[in-house]
């Protein structure tokens, strides 16, 4: 067992729209991060996963994913999973919390126009 405190997550800016905050237990197998969007991300075009699937919870706010060049409206306690190698944008302003599995690392992000 391994608890993650809020005070003990890592903030990253992936950009001014984006900012995560990694609760990092260190299990290879799964992670999460709580992402705060609050306009378009990424800023232009989409992101990939390579590498694992996003089980993706919205824990405040509203806003769209697209997923594959599909818009979906995203509420409050709504749920969505999202396959590795999917193209995906959002916006709005959204508390999402993303759990990965296997576990989420840098090197499997591409983002592509």
């Amino acid at each position: 067992m391994k608890l993650v405190r809020a005070a003990e997550s890592k903030r990253y800016e992936n950009a001014p729209t984006c900012t995560a905050f990694e609760y990092e237990t260190g299990n290879r197998d799964i992670n999460v991060a709580r992402i705060e969007v609050t306009g378009r991300y990424p800023l232009v075009g989409s992101a990939i996963n390579t590498a694992v699937t996003e089980l993706v919870y919205v824990a405040a706010g509203s806003g769209e994913v697209v997923v594959g060049g599909v818009s979906y409206a995203l509420a409050t306690r709504d749920v969505m999973s999202i396959e590795k190698g999917e193209r995906v944008s959002w916006e709005g302003t959204m508390t999402l919390v993303i759990a990965c599995a296997p576990a989420w690392t840098p090197e499997q992000y591409l983002q592509v126009e």
